[in-house]
């Protein structure tokens, strides 16, 4: 038995009880895209945005926001797209933007590694989103409330990398609301 986890392991390349690797898009569309591993210590930072109390899902939505803009840091830092400007910037002048495609592909992994982590309480993470209006489409990755189902989007593309995504109810996203403050105080 001993040998077959071994070789199981081996097979990974990897210990069964690593941190998520995820494959980070830039350039729009994923036209490019890099693995990403981030090292303990990141790990353990982004831990430690969950461990201030998780009182209800309003709270945890707050902390999934700094999440989110902690892993853009650190994915930026490894991949090159700290840079990355809000909306879709024409980036002649700089390297590695980011589309909503990039964007919401990329938060629906950070979603999910938090997940995987079993750091959300409140929260579920839901297929990606897109919306139509006249001939623009534009994607988000999505959360579900545990307790109601509501579906919320958390949308980085309107922010420089590295900021809190924004964040509000999946329906007032798709008919393009403004976001309120409610779920976005900065």
């Amino acid at each position: 038995m001993k040998y077959l986890v071994l070789i199981f392991i081996s097979l990974l390349g990897r210990p069964l009880l690593a941190e998520p690797v995820f494959v980070h898009c830039f350039d729009f569309g994923c036209k490019s895209q890099q693995t990403v591993e981030y090292s303990k210590q990141q790990w353990n930072d982004i831990r430690a945005v969950f461990q201030t109390q998780q009182q209800n899902a309003d709270n945890e939505k707050q902390l999934i926001r700094k999440a989110v803009a902690l892993m853009e840091q650190f994915s930026g830092e490894i991949v090159g797209t700290s840079l990355d400007k809000a909306e879709n910037y024409p980036g002649y002048d700089i390297d590695k933007q980011q589309d909503c495609i990039d964007e919401s592909t990329n938060t629906f992994q950070y979603l999910s590694a938090l997940e995987e982590l079993n750091l959300l309480q409140w929260h579920r993470v839901a297929p990606k989103k897109r919306r139509i209006v006249w001939l623009a489409t534009h994607w988000t990755a999505v959360i579900a409330e545990n307790k109601t189902d509501q579906l919320f989007a958390v949308d980085s593309w309107y922010r420089d990398n590295g900021q809190p995504p924004y964040i509000q109810k999946l329906e007032d996203w798709e008919d393009k609301d403004e976001f309120p403050a409610e779920y976005n105080p900065d």
